[in-house]
């Protein structure tokens, strides 16, 4: 019998979408699936649209009644499925046909030290209905330093596409103290578990104005931490040290251009402590154009910089990206 698959799908304020999702999975070509639909308190419909499939087969429905952090979630749900394979999903994207049964055949011609199978998957955007190829990683094989090698080059890996074995999860657990991992859970699957790339689009992701794939202070802290938080694991290989550094000090500038560029706050005190870091896990950073420029318009008035940037983006002919300044909380 072939091994069953337990697809967690996450949502919240998703009633736009969130059938489109559920019916991705219904028409997947592999059929031994379960399907772990999990809200977290939506108040616009979309938990009445979910409770439509209370009683389908193969369905188990987690609705919350209040929102709580995502990782809680998150481990929520794993504590309910029954397959030995796991793929997430989100409300407001949905799958291609054969990702399941691709990925499985996959699983089928390697071992158990395999942990995930990942491809790449479309954007698809709302307004324009423009569906367009994402950037991701290839990452096959043991895959750590290519993963973070390729994280701001090549891409990261697609965080819906993977098919991942259950192990990975009960090995690395979800981290409840942050908001959400995101991409970074694979980079801990990583320390043990080989990937496979298969190279065919796998999922669609969508972007609208009401999802959080946008640049924010959050989600670059969030990294931040899980970053750091690798080399607490007694297995993290000697020779992924200095990429480690590497995506650490880019991370510190990305996201000190993202706030001077995108936000309409510009937050300087913020802006300096992460070029200050960036500096000291690679001191020749300080001779770098854009950090010198940013460290620059940091003295500038907000008012003033709000204009730079409005004249930047006529000049590159560049409309304004969405940014949150949302601050981190620490819990």
């Amino acid at each position: 019998m072939d091994p069953k698959v337990s697809v967690l799908l996450f949502t919240y304020n998703q009633k736009e979408f969130i059938r489109e999702a559920i019916e991705s999975v219904f028409e997947q070509s592999y059929d031994n699936w379960e399907l772990i639909i999990n809200d977290n308190g939506s108040e616009d419909g979309t938990q009445e649209i979910i409770k439509e499939y209370s009683g389908r087969n193969r369905v188990k429905l987690l609705l919350s009644d209040k929102n709580l952090p995502i990782q809680v979630q998150w481990n929520r749900s794993l504590t309910c499925l029954s397959g030995e394979f796991i793929s997430i999903l989100f409300g407001d994207d949905f799958y291609l046909p054969k990702k399941l049964n691709n990925q499985i055949n996959a699983f089928k011609s390697v071992g158990n030290d395999w942990g995930v199978v990942h491809g790449p998957g479309f954007k698809l955007n709302q307004t324009s209905r423009e569906k367009t190829l994402m950037n991701s990683t290839e990452a096959s094989g043991f895959s750590l330093k290519i993963l973070l090698e390729d994280f701001y080059t090549k891409g990261f890996v697609n965080v819906i596409s993977p098919l991942i074995r259950k192990t990975c999860f009960e090995q690395y657990p979800m981290y409840e103290d942050l908001f959400t991992e995101g991409e970074c859970i694979y980079l801990k699957f990583a320390l043990s578990y080989k990937f496979k790339f298969l190279n065919e689009p796998l999922v669609v992701m969508r972007e609208h104005e009401g999802n959080a794939r946008w640049h924010s202070k959050k989600n670059i802290e969030i990294l931040d931490i899980c970053l750091d938080r690798l080399t607490n694991f007694n297995n993290f290989p000697k020779n992924c040290v200095k990429p480690l550094i590497k995506l650490r000090v880019e991370n510190y500038n990305i996201g000190a251009w993202e706030n001077v560029r995108l936000s309409k706050a510009m937050d300087s005190r913020w802006v300096r402590k992460r070029l200050f870091n960036a500096f000291k896990l690679d001191f020749l950073q300080i001779f770098f154009p854009r950090n010198i420029v940013n460290l620059i318009f940091t003295f500038f008035p907000k008012t003033l910089m709000n204009k730079v940037n409005h004249l930047i983006d006529l000049l590159l002919k560049k409309s304004g990206q969405p940014y949150f300044d949302d601050k981190f909380i620490e819990n």
